[in-house]
Formats: structure tokens, C-alpha cells, sequence
């Protein structure tokens, strides 16, 4: 569950800086990310940063209507649940996203 709410925040966060991103950009940031969060804080699941899990998570996003294929997330959608995703993660993890995001 723990290394579900982090790729979730991973995405959001990603998505809430860059608002305009286009799917594919998205799918391939938050596994970079994702693979930095797992060396950096000793997360030993390959599935952490599997592509098809982060295609699945992208694809539901669209469906759901909080991106489109080219980009134009809702903001104020996606800004809200990167904020209550960020209270579920650890600080530490919370901290790393940030910065990276931020540095990106």
C-alpha cells in the first residue's frame, strides 16, 4: 500500500508542477523519479518502477478525466490530491519528490 501512495504522489506531483505535460512525458518522469525514490530510500520492489504500472496509473488519470493525451491536467483537481497524497507519504519520501520535481 505504502509503495502504491508514493507512485501516486510521484505522478501528482509531477503532473501539479507541469500542468501541460502530455501523457507519455508524464509515464516516463514518474519512473525516473520512481527509480531515484527506490535507490534513495531503499525500496526493493521492481514493481515500483515498472513501466505497465505507471502506463495503467496514466491511463486511469485520462479516463478519470485529470489529464488528456496532449496534456491540459485540471489543476485544481490535481493540485488537491497531490496535497492530500503528500500528507499520506513519509516526509522523507514527501521531501525527495519535491526537490526532484522542483530541480526538473
Amino acid at each position: 500500500m505504502r509503495e502504491t501512495l508514493q507512485r501516486y504522489a510521484i505522478t501528482f506531483s509531477i503532473l501539479s508542477a507541469k500542468p501541460t505535460i502530455n501523457r507519455g512525458t508524464l509515464e516516463k518522469e514518474s519512473r525516473t523519479l520512481a527509480q531515484r525514490l527506490s535507490v534513495l530510500h531503499g525500496i526493493n520492489a521492481p514493481e515500483f518502477f515498472d513501466k505497465a504500472v505507471f502506463t495503467s496509473l496514466v491511463l486511469t488519470l485520462r479516463d478519470e478525466g485529470y489529464i488528456s493525451d496532449s496534456g491540459d491536467a485540471d489543476v485544481a483537481q490535481t493540485l488537491a490530491t497531490w496535497h492530500m497524497l503528500a500528507d499520506l507519504v513519509t516526509s522523507d519520501v514527501r521531501m525527495t519528490i519535491e526537490t526532484a520535481v522542483a530541480h526538473d
